[in-house]
């Protein structure tokens, strides 16, 4: 008889990287000795009220009491953040504390003022309702910051995110630049613009392909049409599956001045995938994917002028580009492809369950 595991995340309907990854575990986690089932905690649908919200977390309680007995492991998937440390924390109370299950956690996000407060004044109480007996980071940092909460070394793995690999070309242009995120400003969207817009004064060839949707995208627009920059920057909208490896396909770089409290970005395994290089910077786990210089560059600062210059080094070095392609295609394969990533899940689910 087959381990059976409780998968708890967010619903399908919903956008964003902890629901892309389940849509992918979903449909190639396939193994003979775990059975694994889904639970979509959280709101359902974008236009969902704070009343809506407040009575699906209720549900999802009692709903939760009463299957989680039939369960040999819950798997949670919160961020290191104050809304999903309250929920998750609750959900992992009930399944670890209440009804005594073996739980694996993994921390897809990573908000760094959250996690000074819990080192100020909450590190004993986290350590009390997430008493895992697994967690996964996407980042190092967030691995020894669990452990100078006092949890231990040995029961926190590595892990990165996911990509699922499309058909490849051979027909990305160097001096088209890739942004693919949600438009909010801590992403860097603006700085993306103005990157494009140095570096297209000496080459004239530079475009830009914004893609994505969220708040920021009026201001972005505002700043394209005032800065006579439409010859230059386009916008895609929101784009997936298909269209999504067209472009990927298409562009040569990608550009991604980041200053969110980002786990492991599911655009840059997806660019390094495509082989795009990568101009981002030293945050959440990507320093611990990609090396600077030979996955593309990790910059300090969000100064446009900084990015501006690693580009226009790529540029100049068309030679070095290959090599990155050619890195980044084979890295991003053997670390984050999703069969890989599923074989390694079974490998820990049986580890706790055996």
């Amino acid at each position: 008889m087959n381990f059976k595991v409780l998968i708890l995340c967010p619903s399908f309907h919903e956008k964003g990287g902890v629901t892309y990854y389940y849509s992918l575990v979903s449909k190639h986690f396939n193994s003979t000795a775990v059975d694994i089932d889904l639970y979509h905690t959280g709101k359902s649908g974008k236009n969902c009220t704070w009343l809506a919200g407040a009575y699906k977390t209720l549900k999802d309680l009692f709903l939760l009491l009463k299957i989680i007995p039939d369960y040999d492991l819950v798997f949670l998937n919160p961020s290191l953040d104050a809304k999903a440390v309250i929920r998750d924390g609750i959900y992992h109370l009930i399944s670890k504390r209440l009804l005594n299950k073996k739980t694996l956690v993994l921390f897809h996000g990573w908000d760094p003022s959250f996690e000074h407060i819990i080192s100020s004044y909450g590190k004993y109480v986290f350590r009390f309702v997430f008493n895992f007996d697994k967690a996964l980071v996407l980042a190092s940092q967030f691995k020894n910051c669990l452990v100078r909460w006092g949890f231990s070394p040995s029961s926190i793995s590595l892990e990165t995110t996911v990509f699922e690999q499309n058909t490849l070309t051979n027909n990305n242009d160097i001096f088209k630049l890739l942004f693919l995120s949600r438009f909010t400003k801590d992403k860097g969207g603006l700085e993306a613009i103005i990157t494009a817009s140095i570096l297209a004064h000496e080459f004239p060839a530079v475009k830009l392909y914004m893609a994505g949707d969220g708040e920021q995208m009026p201001e972005l627009r505002q700043y394209v049409t005032q800065h006579n920059l439409d010859s230059i920057v386009t916008f895609t909208g929101w784009i997936d599956n298909q269209a999504k490896w067209d472009l990927l396909n298409m562009c040569g770089i990608m550009i991604f001045p980041t200053k969110h409290g980002e786990g492991l970005p599911i655009c840059i395994i997806e660019g390094m995938g495509a082989g795009l290089s990568i101009v981002t910077r030293p945050v959440g786990g990507i320093p611990d994917l990609m090396k600077d210089g030979e996955n593309g560059f990790l910059v300090e600062t969000s100064d446009p002028a900084d990015f501006a210059c690693k580009v226009k080094f790529l540029f100049e070095n068309k030679k070095i580009w290959n090599r990155i392609m050619i890195n980044n295609r084979a890295l991003a394969v053997q670390k984050c492809e999703i069969r890989n990533v599923v074989k390694r899940l079974e490998n820990y689910l049986l580890e706790l369950l055996a």
